[in-house]
């Protein structure tokens, strides 16, 4: 009970702090990135750095950039593909519970063993000791000892028999390791077991607590059970529970949940506790707040099945429907300018006394020491118009509007006065460096100073009035306008651009750096700057630099960057770089376009043009954004800065795909293995597809071969010898020779025609062959005009032959046709010609028929013990059956339907454009229709006859079902016709599917009832059987 109360106290008294969920940036991937399902249920780590996940269809291992997918088929250690539980435990070893069983691997070498385990393994956890414990029909235990792994090719996986834990009663679904013991939960109650210090050498334990569950709680499915930060969570589908100091299971309070499903708990390293929820991730740090998030892109409710926290720190996200997330802590700080809210902020700079000023709809004001916003000038004070520049003079703040210029001071606010400033919208405040400042307006630049407001000497040369940005050295100014940019002194002024874009250009900023020159951004044409020799250079997205409207210039002089903002992110870029003619640019991205925030949302940054788009304080670049105010670090780490890690992973020849670990350091390869392929990568889950690779195979390649981003490097007919492969990687804009490396020798042994004794054998045999030339020469002779004439015979008889052949095919060609001469129905050569037009014919209408629940029909009518009809009264009396069938199923066809007879007593019926619900009762009137008909045999008797009919749709009723054949489909109306003969016969069956296959997971190869017997036991598939 006192338990309960902390935490109600914690949630009601947490304080407010500036960080938030939201700011994790994500990834996202599912099977369209080569996920093998959807539906994941579990999540891990190993020591080499992949990600291991469990998925409903297999195992996976991820590097950042290929998944690599392990199944049944072609990994002989997992026992079923349906893997619920993933550990990896103090020795790097993978352990993977499946819904059959339990086996440990080594994920480097893949050495595996197999354990005993009853019914499907729930749950894996590790002692403090090492030892392994699985939650599955029973408790199980695995001592360190028991393990002792093999590879395929040391023979059978061995199976060893787990320890049941026979003190537990029935099954357990989940377990938490605390400093008492392993708590569990079984069928009815929350167990403790300690083990008995007593005696090490052997296994005794004792149930130290036994707490019985409400009993709501004990009838639902215990999604998860967790010990964190010295508490004892469980989750289930009734929501979340802890246990108190009075050993006592209490709901748990977490807000905005109704009760609603509860999947994981996890503690993060800095205390933080993170929580899934049907549809929602809560996180609560450790002042107590919680905070949460909807994915909003998607249009369903996700839930996390397990939250995995790797060496990085980075969450990893494991969804039951949404594939693989990847949440990492942003880059940036994100101030809000208004309480529980955030707001569009026009314009941003740094006051006198180092207080940050924005401006936003809401009005002007600061933010104090705690980060909080103090809105000072209410936007209905200057009317509510847009603002686009501030600026400080003392104590004195300037504010350029939409409406005109408004001066602040002393708390009071009042509009400069003026003629020239009436009506007219004034974008950019610049210091003069003859004292006073210049106004940028729509009508012109302005100078305002001790003597009142003068307009600027040469406004009659700008070819636009509309003045956006004003920098103003001792003995220079540049002007910038919506229509290029001009560059005045105390003698003139004169456009520049040379004759380059920069001449009608809107430019939105304007940097001067000592020591390296002008550089001037542009709304739509990217960035100029002026060479060493004085000629202006363009950048855009073809020298690399990221799209985007450019914003603001900022220069750091400290670490030498300039910084930029774009109306779809922030870059940066070394200034040294500047200095001469740029052949290839380095940009640093700080935020992306592509970053999304946790709830899915885009990362909206930046706002603003010009003057207001950027301050520079002493540790952090300030932007107006969307969303509030962003606060960048200068020194910021970017992500995948960090140094890579090559690595060989697998070496691949016709014989065989094994890891290099398992081959061990220079391994000698079979003589035979002479084609090979190396694959490689190098982890990193922020920007895999930045990492350019080469490589170089000593002792066959004279230089390097580079690969780009492809991670495979093929080899054909290698000649025996030693090899020395040598792989390097970088990221795209560095330099080679800062590349990291990695390296992997292996032999390839000579084969007996590439000894030394085979050569001298060779030698021998040419030098006897020349002796016995002479003695020879003539018998070969003779030989050569026996085979001759031989050969001469033997073409006249293989001509002869095709002639014959050739007869016979002719004559053959005279019989086919497409139509059967004994009922006169069509052919089967004719269905194969006809029906691919068919098809044709729907798809291009597809849209519009599957709108009105049309599809194409195949039915498969086979007679039942026809064989009796020919036995009891010869084959005329079958023949005439035949044609008797023939005509009762054209009078049971449309005009556009046609029949074809299939085999012997086996005919097909295809139906175009019928309605697809109306296929039950058309296939079982077609079944009754026949057995009621009275056939007429040759000696004027009658005789009734059964049929078995399976049917199936073109297309498939599966998620993009038409990339499936219709010979698929005639397949399955053959085996569903089977299975009314197994009936007995007389009968209608068709084979129905999962809403929710995709057809990508209906795999087409040549045994359909394999595959339909998988999907079947997956409850996927059923067959639908109607007897008359």
């Amino acid at each position: 009970m006192m338990r309960f109360l902390l935490v109600c106290v914690l949630m009601l008294c947490a304080t407010p702090s500036w960080a938030s969920i939201t700011d994790y940036v994500v990834k996202q991937w599912n099977i369209k990135d080569g996920l093998p399902s959807q539906s994941l249920k579990s999540v891990v780590q190993d020591q080499q750095g992949y990600m291991w996940l469990g998925t409903q269809f297999g195992l996976s291992r991820f590097d950042g950039n290929t998944f690599t997918n392990y199944n049944t088929q072609n990994s002989p250690f997992l026992p079923n593909n349906g893997i619920n539980k993933l550990l990896v435990d103090l020795n790097g070893l993978l352990w993977i519970g499946t819904k059959s069983g339990l086996v440990v691997i080594n994920p480097a070498t893949f050495a595996a063993q197999e354990f005993n385990i009853k019914g499907p393994v729930r749950d894996i956890l590790q002692d403090a000791k090492g030892s392994i414990w699985i939650a599955a029909n029973g408790l199980y235990y695995i001592d360190r000892s028991q393990i002792g792994l093999q590879t395929k090719a040391s023979g059978p996986l061995p199976i060893v028999n787990a320890t049941a834990i026979t003190q537990i009663v029935g099954s357990v679904s989940k377990m938490a390791l605390s400093p008492e013991g392993i708590w569990l939960v079984n069928d009815r109650h929350l167990l403790r077991l300690t083990k008995n210090a007593s005696d090490f050498s052997k296994l005794r334990l004792e149930l130290t607590a036994k707490i019985s569950l409400p009993e709501r709680l004990a009838q639902t499915i215990v999604h998860d059970l967790s010990f964190l930060n010295g508490n004892l969570y469980l989750a289930s589908e009734l929501g979340a529970y802890f246990l108190d100091l009075d050993d006592e299971l209490r709901s748990f309070p977490l807000p905005n949940t109704n009760n609603s499903a509860v999947y994981k708990f996890m503690s993060d390293t800095d205390g933080g506790l993170w929580v899934s929820t049907y549809g929602r991730l809560l996180f609560r740090d450790k002042s107590g707040e919680w905070q949460w998030v909807e994915p909003s892109q998607l249009d369903q409710s996700i839930w996390f099945a397990d939250i995995f926290r790797d060496n990085k720190n980075n969450v990893w996200l494991a969804s039951f429907s949404e594939g693989l997330w990847l949440a990492h802590e942003g880059r940036v700080q994100r101030h809000s300018a208004l309480s529980k809210m955030t707001e569009a902020v026009m314009a941003i700079n740094q006051a006198p006394d180092g207080k940050l000023w924005v401006a936003n709809k809401s009005g002007i004001g600061y933010f104090d020491l705690n980060k909080s916003f103090i809105n000072l000038i209410p936007s209905d004070k200057y009317g509510r118009a847009s603002v686009h520049d501030l600026q400080f003079d003392g104590n004195r703040l300037y504010i350029a509007t939409g409406r005109g210029l408004f001066v602040f001071e002393n708390n009071t606010l009042y509009m400069v006065p003026g003629r020239a400033l009436q009506d007219n919208p004034v974008f950019a405040i610049s210091r003069s460096s003859k004292g006073g400042f210049w106004i940028g307006t729509g009508r012109g630049l302005y100078r305002l100073n001790f003597a009142g407001l003068t307009p600027f000497a040469y406004n009659a040369f700008l070819g636009s009035k509309f003045i956006t940005y004003v920098l103003d050295k001792a003995n220079f100014g540049v002007i910038g306008t919506s229509k290029g940019a001009y560059y005045f002194t105390d003698r003139g002024i004169e456009k520049i651009g040379d004759q380059t874009t920069l001449e009608s250009a809107y430019v939105t900023s304007v940097l001067h750096i000592d020591g390296v020159g002008i550089l001037i951004g542009s709304l739509n044409d990217g960035l100029f700057y002026r060479s060493t020799q004085g000629q202006w250079r363009q950048l855009d997205a073809a020298n690399g630099l990221p799209y985007g409207s450019i914003f603001s210039l900022e220069y750091d002089e400290r670490l030498k960057h300039v910084w930029v903002s774009t109306m779809k992110g922030v870059y940066r870029m070394p200034i040294e770089q500047f200095k001469a003619e740029i052949q290839s640019l380095k940009v640093e991205e700080v935020i992306s376009s592509f970053d999304r925030q946790l709830d899915g949302k885009a990362n909206q940054c930046c706002s603003g043009l010009g003057h207001d788009a950027v301050a520079n304080t002493a540790n952090s670049i300030w932007y107006p954004s969307l969303q509030g105010v962003v606060e960048i670090p200068k020194n910021v780490e970017l992500f995948g800065v960090l140094a890579l890690k090559p690595k060989v992973e697998t070496i691949t020849t016709p014989q065989r795909n094994i890891a290099t670990s398992a081959l061990g350091k220079k391994p000698s390869l079979e003589t035979n293995e002479r084609d090979i392929t190396l694959t490689y990568t190098a982890i990193d889950y922020y920007a895999p597809s930045s990492i350019e690779f080469r490589y170089k195979l000593s002792g066959l390649d004279n230089d390097w071969r580079y690969a780009n981003t492809r991670r495979e490097a093929i080899y054909t007919n290698l000649p025996a010898g030693t090899f020395l492969f040598q792989l390097e990687a970088k990221r795209q804009g560095e330099d080679w020779s800062k590349a990291q490396e990695a390296e992997y020798g292996f032999t390839v042994p000579e084969r007996f025609d590439e000894t030394i004794y085979f050569r001298l054998l060779i030698t021998s045999g040419f030098v006897l062959l020349f002796y016995l030339v002479f003695w020879v020469f003539r018998a070969q002779e003779r030989k050569k005009q026996e085979a001759l004439e031989g050969l001469i015979t033997e073409r006249t008889l293989e001509l002869r032959q095709a002639n014959d052949k050739l007869n016979q095919v002719n004559s053959q060609l005279k019989l086919v046709s497409h139509s059967d001469e004994l009922t006169g129905l069509r052919s089967r050569r004719f269905l194969f010609d006809q029906l691919p037009k068919d098809i044709e014919h729907f798809q291009r209408n597809s849209q519009s028929l599957q709108a009105q629940g049309k599809s194409l029909v195949l039915l498969i009518i086979n007679f039942d013990n026809f064989s009796r009809i020919n036995d009891a009264h010869g084959p005329i009396a079958g023949d005439s059956c035949l044609q008797q069938m023939a005509a009762l199923l054209n009078s049971r066809t449309q005009g556009s339907d046609y029949v074809a007879r299939w085999s012997g007593d086996e005919f097909l019926l295809l139906l175009r454009d019928f309605k697809c619900n109306k296929i039950d009762s058309y296939a079982s009137d077609l079944c009754k229709a026949v057995a009621e008909y009275a056939f007429q045999l040759p000696n004027g008797k009658g005789t009734n006859l059964t049929t078995s009919i399976g049917w199936s749709f073109y297309p498939l009723p599966l998620l993009g079902g038409q990339v499936i054949s219709w010979e698929t489909s005639i397949n399955l109306a053959d085996i569903a016709l089977h299975q009314v003969k197994k009936r007995g016969g007389d009968g209608v069956a068709n084979i129905t599917f999962d809403e929710q296959l995709d057809a990508f997971e209906f795999e087409q190869n040549s045994n359909v009832d394999q595959q339909l017997s998988l999907l079947q036991s997956n409850g996927l598939a059923d067959i639908k059987v109607w007897m008359r």
